[in-house]
């Protein structure tokens, strides 16, 4: 699996806006670099992508088989002095998000660009477009496109990151810390179910995502097929792929939390998920054997997991709770940012939850 230019696709498909070097508020210099990674996928899926666990208690004859290999866009950005060398975040998005997530591609917004943050801290990091999403190849199916489709991409990502250089000039990484996004760490707590033991992962950091009960679903307003909400950019797809045209339960209810300009950026730049994007994050109420460090990060008003509840108010039995599904882990622990919501990196207050993620990324190298 080798990096190959995207020059070509990039043209076609307009302005991308990580090409350039990034200066970040330290004085550091972030360099960020866009790649295409060929991945094969070889997995199998369930044959309904609405069943709740995404195959993983299915039977055999409920099962189909996906053998192909994707084109994965990612955008590599490392410090361009006092780096760490031996440790690389992968970054997972969520559902309607892209890469941009961890770096909105704009300078209004670079207080809330993890990946600048990160690199003024020494980490290197890779985010990436899932399957489906942004400037990685879309499937003409959108039931290809399923939670098991995506760890399978993700752990293939974190062996070549371990194994192989990303870039000329980048050597292979020790430790290889995978921090997903709602429905990006449910990607991650499936792989650590399928893989178990032998997960690539040296570290788990889950945001945005506790445990979803089996038959329930978040309610996230104006969920619809993206062909219906955008025609003219996805009058093409086919109707299992979804956006929404209401993302305020992605913020506080708070508006003073937030710029009044981040809402129209993050509606100007949302993309699409699939139809087993809800179903399938029943998978969090199943145990993993992975053994690697975990945490879970979730803001004190997050509307889909906190707010309206007391479930986030005693830290100590939430973190019980979510503990047992972790049995075999070295480490756990919940962490409730305050007053931080759903898409923490998107409020005034994401320095707060960047603080946490890069000192738990170290905690867990040292482990």
């Amino acid at each position: 699996m080798l990096p190959f230019s995207p020059r070509t696709k990039l043209c076609a498909l307009g302005v991308l806006f990580h090409l350039s070097t990034i200066s970040v508020a330290s004085g550091q210099s972030c360099g960020c670099s866009p790649t295409i990674l060929p991945v094969h996928v070889d997995v199998l899926l369930p044959k309904d992508p609405t069943d709740p666990f995404g195959g993983l208690k299915s039977n055999a004859s409920s099962l189909r088989r996906l053998n192909e290999t994707y084109d994965v866009f990612g955008v590599f950005c490392q410090p361009t002095t006092a780096q760490r060398t031996d440790v690389v975040q992968l970054l997972v998005h969520g559902f309607t998000y892209t890469n941009q997530y961890w770096s909105p591609a704009t300078e209004e917004f670079r207080n809330q660009s993890y990946t600048n943050f990160a690199c003024a801290r020494g980490l290197s990091s890779l985010a990436i477009d899932l399957v489906g999403v942004g400037l990685s190849s879309r499937p003409a199916n959108a039931s290809d496109v399923q939670y098991a489709t995506h760890s399978a991409v993700v752990s293939q990502l974190a062996r070549h990151l371990k194994t192989a250089s990303i870039l000329p000039g980048v050597q292979p990484f020790k430790n290889v810390i995978g921090i997903g996004h709602s429905a990006g760490s449910a990607t991650l707590i499936f792989g650590a179910i399928a893989d178990a033991h032998q997960s690539p992962l040296d570290g788990l950091i889950l945001t945005g995502n506790l445990i979803v009960a089996p038959g329930a679903l978040l309610t996230i307003p104006g969920v619809t097929s993206a062909r219906d909400d955008t025609p003219l950019r996805w009058g093409a797809l086919d109707p299992g792929y979804t956006t929404t045209n209401n993302r305020s339960i992605f913020f506080p209810a708070d508006p003073a939390s937030f710029s009044p300009r981040m809402p129209m950026f993050d509606a100007f730049t949302k993309d699409v998920g699939t139809v087993a994007t809800f179903p399938q994050l029943s998978v969090s109420s199943l145990a993993a054997n992975y053994t690697g460090p975990v945490a879970k990060v979730v803001g004190s008003e997050d509307q889909g997991f906190c707010t309206g509840t007391d479930r986030c108010d005693d830290v100590a039995a939430l973190t019980a709770t979510e503990r047992v599904l972790w049995p075999e882990a070295k480490s756990f622990e919940v962490i409730v940012a305050p007053g931080s919501g759903h898409c923490m990196n998107l409020d005034f207050l994401a320095n707060g939850p960047f603080n946490t993620f890069v000192d738990l990324v170290n905690q867990f190298v040292a482990l």
